[in-house]
């Protein structure tokens, strides 16, 4: 089985847990090197959140505007 480094951005979670794509979380028990570099743009959560507000489209879900923003980079 091939496997190919990736890139996206995750969220610390209350708990403690970084946030993974779907299908990585889906990896129980595979071991995986990680680095963690803080996001050094603006908030681009809060400012998608708000940006959702204004044009109607305040039904999405942190998540849906997570993939959004990952979708946008490339990031799968």
């Amino acid at each position: 089985m091939k496997t190919t480094a990736r890139r996206f951005i995750g969220k610390v979670l209350p708990d403690g847990h970084l946030s993974l794509p779907e299908d990585a979380a889906k990896k129980v028990g595979n071991v995986f090197d990680v680095v963690l570099m803080p996001m050094e743009e603006p908030d681009i959560y809060s400012y998608a959140e708000t940006l959702a507000r204004d044009k109607g489209f305040a039904v999405l879900t942190e998540q849906d505007i997570e993939r959004i923003i990952h979708e946008s980079r490339g990031i799968l």
